[in-house]
């Protein structure tokens, strides 16, 4: 059961998927080696994975925080190579309606 939505005109979508698929994923497209890992964006295909065996409660943690993800890119801010504090408390000011309203919409649609 995947959950689509739309930011900035471009249609996402957030999967849950088995741990070992993230965590492969993660150390292919950043040539590291992460034990563990709790969620991906994958912003070439505009998914987010979620690890399904995690609780409720770090799954909307995880999904807050790939979708902050989510927003700084799809807003073009992904290729600045260093954030001041001003830029990150803006981001988060700017992104705080978005985050939770997906989540919330999120929260509905699983019945997390």
């Amino acid at each position: 059961m995947n959950f689509k939505f739309r930011i900035n005109d471009d249609e996402w979508e957030i999967i849950q998927v088995d741990k070992e698929l993230i965590r492969n994923r993660f150390n292919k497209d950043n040539e590291e080696d992460a034990t563990y890992v709790f969620g991906l964006t994958i912003f070439s295909e505009h998914k987010i994975w979620i690890n399904k065996d995690m609780c409720d409660e770090q799954k909307i943690k995880t999904l807050k925080h790939e979708l902050t993800h989510c927003y700084i890119w799809s807003f073009g801010l992904g290729s600045v190579p260093h954030y001041t504090e001003e830029m990150v408390c803006d981001i988060v000011s700017a992104s705080n309606g978005f985050v939770n309203d997906t989540v919330e919409k999120y929260r509905n649609f699983s019945k997390i």
